[in-house]
């Protein structure tokens, strides 16, 4: 049956169009169609929902030709996207264009991007207008054709909305990973992750009571999830619960003590609550972990109080600013 329904997929004619990813079950079924772009060095993007309860996958591109998926490289989970290895014989995608324009495509149709806006520990995520409601996630293109990030598509409270993820973002997936297929369903679980992807929605749309419920749902059922964990933080925070938002960064960073947005939000928590030294003990681990974090919170650390800090990392002397 399996060598059937790839021969049939191999006898179909090339259609010029845009790449997409297609995944199949063990038996050799179609289980996706979905949108994809290639990057340089034989990579390509596509949503991470394709690959669920896959065993193999294929990346058409625009002339019909298909690329077998041989390793998934990177993830982005909050996203929404996987990024998969076809080989050096894939074609090389379009070049990259700024997340500054308002004008974009999604598979062909206009849309329009809102300013783009901090969500929480996420980073950028900007609204797009124009769409329909029945959109499936998938890259995002300027006016002219360049790839301007991706494209996600979330329920929240019963209605579809767009939101657009910079592709700076996407660049920053890790790389140092070879899974097969099989082994990248292995780690995922698509009901598990369901209510994870469905907060995240109610994050971007700045619903903090949904995104609530759905964070608590998603920590309840995969407890190992530090980014779950870290997000519900977050949202505590955003509806009043101060305590609880500090516990679960510390949960967060529990379960992995590399996650540097964790370490980020709780030394800013710390800040605010008045424990500058406990803030600076997260700004040491950031020093080591993310730079740019590292700063960031130093600069909120400089603007509550004079600190002297020294090359050792050590407050020479503290005066607390009267705001």
């Amino acid at each position: 049956m399996r060598m059937v329904c790839l021969s049939l997929l191999l006898a179909l004619p090339a259609l010029a169009g845009e790449p997409r990813l297609l995944s199949f079950a063990a038996g050799g079924a179609l289980l996706a169609d979905a949108p994809a772009v290639f990057r340089s060095g034989g990579l390509a993007l596509a949503p991470l929902e394709a690959l669920y309860a896959a065993e193999r996958a294929m990346v058409q591109d625009g002339d019909g030709r298909l690329h077998p998926v041989l390793w998934v490289t990177g993830e982005d989970m909050d996203a929404g996207v996987v990024e998969v290895w076809v080989g050096a014989q894939a074609p090389v995608g379009p070049d990259v264009s700024s997340f500054g324009s308002v004008r974009m495509q999604v598979s062909g149709r206009a849309a329009k991007m809102t300013e783009a806006k901090e969500s929480g520990a996420f980073g950028l995520i900007a609204r797009l207008e124009g769409l329909p409601a029945t959109g499936t996630s998938g890259p995002l293109h300027d006016e002219h054709g360049l790839f301007a990030g991706w494209h996600a598509t979330r329920m929240v409270n019963g209605q579809s909305i767009s939101f657009a993820v910079p592709p700076e973002r996407l660049d920053q997936m890790s790389r140092t990973t070879r899974q097969t297929i099989a082994k990248w369903n292995s780690r995922h679980d698509s009901k598990k992750e369901a209510p994870y992807l469905r907060a995240l929605g109610y994050l971007w749309a700045e619903d903090f009571d949904g995104a609530l419920f759905y964070f608590r749902q998603s920590a309840e059922a995969d407890s190992s999830n530090a980014r779950a964990w870290m997000h519900l933080g977050f949202v505590e925070g955003k509806v009043g619960s101060a305590a609880s938002r500090m516990d679960c960064y510390r949960k967060a960073i529990e379960i992995d003590p590399s996650l540097a947005e964790a370490h980020y939000l709780l030394g800013f928590s710390l800040l605010m609550s008045g424990d500058h030294d406990g803030a600076f003990q997260e700004l040491r681990a950031l020093r080591k972990l993310d730079p740019a974090f590292a700063k960031r919170l130093e600069i909120f650390m400089k603007s509550v109080h004079v600190d002297v800090l020294g090359e050792d990392g050590k407050i020479r002397h503290r005066m607390q600013r009267r705001l």
